[in-house]
């Protein structure tokens, strides 16, 4: 048994085919297929379930696949800590990012990136959506995290994490209390919302045109989350913003839609051009795995 075997076993199995597997990992699908007949040759068991393409495990199976996780895992991590060692990378690396992901998920995650990187700098421009991923094709910045995904025109994108929309309100007001709500019951309603090109405004108004044929018309529209939700402390009747931005904040009722209206922020970005970038896409893409783990 090797360490390719199992690095085999364990791209079939997050890619979800062979073909996937070996493209992955930048060799043929048959080296894919001789890796896990070594595998169930030396281990004396079956890895697959009979007539399932390679998409259920038997039990034995899920056990060594449990085990080829955490060895794969444990040498990348001894690839990435002795590389760091040997040759400190440092550069800066720019990333274009809407309001939700750039205020609410970035700090946080850069803030671990730098401890572990500290020579790599990190500049964060905050816009709409449709702006941010302007800045990335015109070549402005390096990485783009928006509510869009993108994988054309030279560009690649994977989900960075998972938000929810909600309507927001004042305490006393007559909906402060139900524990959900539907395109019907905000129909009436004076929203405050974020202006055209924000991917938070194109959810909601693309869930209210289908229930009443036209989008809402919004006397009161803000580029930024924290503007929309100032106003209804202010005084507005409702704002829909994402979660994200009010879970902490208890000056105001929360109520999620029915149906939710969920959506992901995305990783968009071209040519990996320097190692500094590289770094960082690799340390998002793991914290990504780490909490889908969870």
């Amino acid at each position: 048994m090797d360490f390719r075997q199992l690095e085999s076993l364990v791209e079939i199995l997050e890619k979800g085919s062979i073909s996937g597997a070996a493209a992955s990992l930048g060799i043929s699908q048959p080296a894919v297929s001789k890796h896990i007949a070594r595998l169930e040759k030396e281990m004396g068991i079956k890895i697959f379930v009979r007539g399932q393409k390679c998409s259920k495990l038997t039990v034995e199976g899920e056990i060594l696949y449990n085990f080829a996780k955490k060895v794969v895992s444990s040498l990348n991590d001894i690839k990435r800590e002795v590389s760091n060692a040997s040759a400190e990378v440092a550069g800066t690396v720019t990333i274009s990012a809407s309001s939700i992901p750039g205020d609410f998920v970035l700090p946080s995650m850069l803030v671990e990136f730098r401890k572990e990187y500290p020579s790599i700098d990190v500049e964060v421009y905050i816009s709409d959506s449709r702006e941010a991923i302007e800045k990335l094709v015109t070549k402005e910045v390096d990485l783009a995290v928006t509510g869009f995904s993108r994988n054309t025109s030279g560009l690649e994108s994977y989900p960075l994490c998972e938000d929810e929309l909600v309507l927001i309100v004042p305490p006393n007001h007559p909906l402060a209390l139900r524990k959900s709500i539907t395109m019907k019951d905000i129909e009436a309603l004076d929203i405050v919302g974020r202006v055209p090109g924000s991917a938070t405004r194109r959810l909601w108004q693309d869930a209210f045109k289908e229930y009443y044929g036209e989008e809402k018309e919004l006397g009161l529209s803000f580029g930024h989350v924290s503007a929309v939700v100032n106003a209804v402390e202010s005084g507005a009747e409702a704002g829909i913003v994402s979660k994200l931005a009010v879970e902490k904040n208890p000056r105001l009722a929360k109520i999620p839609f029915s149906p939710a209206l969920k959506r992901s922020f995305y990783i968009t970005y071209g040519t990996v051009s320097t190692r500094a970038m590289e770094l960082l896409i690799e340390f998002l893409s793991e914290r990504i795995k780490k909490t889908q783990e969870v």
